[in-house]
């Protein structure tokens, strides 16, 4: 076998790459209507007429009539947290791990919006649980600054 034959059998598999991308996504009109809203600290949720749930974040069309839902309403900043997952292991470009984040059904509302908690102390692990147990009544803390984006709530804390 030839020192050239050699190379080519121990072929690279894998390789680095990096994308630094920066582009804009069309919103369509449900979604900039919501994200206005929270611009102006506002969240919004709809339905429809044949509608059963109210949706936040809001759904083009019901996924049980799959009628158009055209209905806006404003929720409270707060609702019921029913549950939690704790990031361990941070990514790049994502926020420095420990984290949680919690699936909440804001009042008025029959889905969930998924964000961040705060408030937990990650030191025990074992008792995370007991720190915020599920039904535990939480509430919208606001971006100084708001954007348009889902974090103009900046989290979502205990409601005291």
């Amino acid at each position: 076998m030839s020192e050239t034959t050699s190379t080519i059998d121990q072929a690279v598999t894998t390789t680095p790459v990096h994308w630094d991308l920066d582009y804009d996504i069309h919103l369509g009109e449900t979604w900039g209507r919501f994200m206005q809203g929270l611009r102006e600290k506002k969240i919004l949720a709809n339905t429809g007429a044949k509608s059963t749930k109210v949706y936040v974040p809001p759904q083009a069309y019901c996924e049980d009539s799959f009628e158009r839902n055209d209905e806006w309403v404003e929720l409270s900043g707060e609702g019921d947290l029913v549950v939690f997952t704790v990031v361990w292991q941070g990514f790049r470009g994502g926020p420095k791990a420990p984290y949680a984040i919690g699936g909440i059904r804001l009042d008025g509302a029959d889905t969930l919006l998924m964000h961040y908690i705060v408030g937990l102390d990650f030191s025990d692990p074992a008792g995370l649980r007991a720190q915020l147990p599920a039904g535990s009544r939480v509430r919208a803390v606001w971006a100084e600054e708001r954007t348009g984006q889902i974090l103009d709530i900046s989290h979502f804390e205990p409601a005291v």
